[in-house]
C-alpha cells in the first residue's frame, strides 16, 4: 500500500509539472518540390480556395488557416497582396485524433500501456512502427492528434504549380493554432530552394503568457 502511495505521488508531480510546462518542440515530416526559376524574395501573394474550402463549416474556419499559413509565408520573405499578386497560394490543414486499438487498456483507464507512433499522410503515405514503454512511471494510452498541412504555390502568370510542400505531425493533443502555424514553418523551412527527400523538422513553440 504505501508502494502505491509513493508511485501515486511521484506520477501526480510530474503530470503537474508537465501541465504547467508552456514550451514544446513541433516535430513534423516535412516533404518539399520546387520547380525553376526560384521564387523571388518579397514576391506578392494572394490565396485562392478550392470549391470545398469556400463551402467550408464553418465558413471561418479556412480564414484561420490561412492566417496562419500567412504568418508563415511572410516569416520567409513574401508579402501578401491581393490586387498585385505574382503568386497564388492554396493551403489545407486537418487534424484526426487516433487511439492506439491494441493498447491493453483503452484510453480512460488506468493503468494502460503508453504508445507512440510516427505517421505521415502526405505525398507517397507510409506508417512508422511504434513503440511501447512505462510514461511517468504508470503505463497509460493517450489519445494522439495526427495533423497535417499543405501549401501549393502557382504563378499567377501562367497558373503552373511551382512550389509545393507538405508536413505531418503526430502528437498529443495541444494547442491547434499553436502547433498548426508550426507546422506551416517547417513546411517553407528553406524556402525557397528547399532540400529535397523527406526530412523531419523540428520547431520549438510556446504558449503565450
Amino acid at each position: 500500500m504505501r508502494w502505491i502511495v509513493v508511485m501515486a505521488a511521484a506520477t501526480t508531480a510530474l503530470l503537474l509539472g508537465g501541465c504547467a510546462s508552456s514550451h514544446w518542440q513541433v516535430e513534423s515530416d516535412v516533404e518539399t518540390f520546387a520547380s525553376t526559376p526560384v521564387i523571388d524574395p518579397g514576391s506578392r501573394f494572394r490565396f485562392e480556395r478550392l470549391p470545398s474550402q469556400q463551402q467550408a463549416e464553418p465558413a471561418a474556419e479556412q480564414d484561420r488557416i490561412e492566417a496562419l499559413a500567412q504568418a508563415a509565408l511572410e516569416r520567409v520573405g513574401l508579402q501578401r497582396d491581393d490586387a498585385n499578386a505574382q503568386l497564388s497560394i492554396l493551403v489545407g490543414a486537418r487534424s484526426v485524433t487516433v487511439v492506439d486499438p491494441t493498447a491493453p487498456y483503452p484510453f480512460g483507464h488506468w493503468p494502460g500501456y503508453g504508445w507512440s507512433g510516427r505517421a505521415w499522410a502526405g505525398r507517397g503515405m507510409y506508417y512508422g512502427s511504434g513503440t511501447r514503454g512505462f510514461w511517468g512511471g504508470l503505463p497509460y494510452a493517450p489519445p494522439r492528434t495526427v495533423r497535417e498541412v499543405a501549401v501549393l504555390i502557382r504563378d499567377t502568370a501562367n497558373g503552373k504549380p511551382i512550389y509545393e510542400t507538405h508536413a505531418a505531425s503526430d502528437g498529443l493533443t495541444r494547442s491547434e493554432p499553436i502547433t498548426l502555424g508550426a507546422m506551416f514553418d517547417a513546411a517553407l523551412q528553406g524556402f525557397p530552394t528547399p532540400p529535397t527527400g523527406l526530412r523531419r523538422v523540428n520547431i520549438d513553440v510556446q504558449m503565450p503568457p
